[in-house]
């Protein structure tokens, strides 16, 4: 397995689990603790993999930032030094230094712009990864408390009934 996938190592657990035998007449399942062990570590890798990726996408959130105010720095740097020049150069000052007001306000607003699209794109990039992490975390914690008969009333109803139909 090149990329552990979480989804499908819980498919996994949850088929070792179903294909279990019963311990005699009771609904109890009898599952092989080594399998469940291996299993449960590689889920481990597996989110330890996709944390690590978090880790990057949040440097290169910082990364971005950063890149888009040395932009827009530079940007407000190359604007100052036109608006000197053109106030040097010109016979109307004035028209020059309204030019020169403009050149700064859209390196702002532009400067502006890039900085609020990154921490857009990167809060988006974070939400969606809480989600995901929520939601699997979520399902381990569910699985850990069926493997303990912990679980609430409704699944080892769905046991159950696969019970049933097998």
């Amino acid at each position: 397995m090149d990329k552990l996938d979480v989804y499908a190592l819980l498919d996994e657990l949850q088929e070792e689990i179903e294909m279990s035998p019963t311990k005699g007449f009771s609904k109890s399942k009898m599952v092989d603790a080594k399998i469940v062990m291996e299993i449960i570590d590689d889920i481990r890798r597996a989110l330890k993999d996709e944390l690590e990726f978090s880790k990057r996408v949040l440097k290169d959130k910082e990364q971005i930032i950063k890149a888009a105010q040395a932009q827009a720095d530079e940007i407000k740097k190359q604007s100052t030094v036109e608006v000197e020049e053109m106030i040097k150069e010109s016979v109307v000052a004035k028209a020059a230094h309204e030019q020169a007001e403009q050149i700064v306000e859209k390196a702002k607003v532009k400067a502006a712009a890039i900085r609020k699209s990154a921490v857009d794109y990167a809060e988006e990039v974070f939400d969606d990864l809480e989600d995901y992490y929520k939601e699997n975390i979520d399902l381990i914690h569910e699985n850990k408390a069926r493997l303990h008969g912990k679980g609430s009333s409704a699944a080892p109803q769905r046991i159950e009934e696969d019970d049933a139909t097998k």
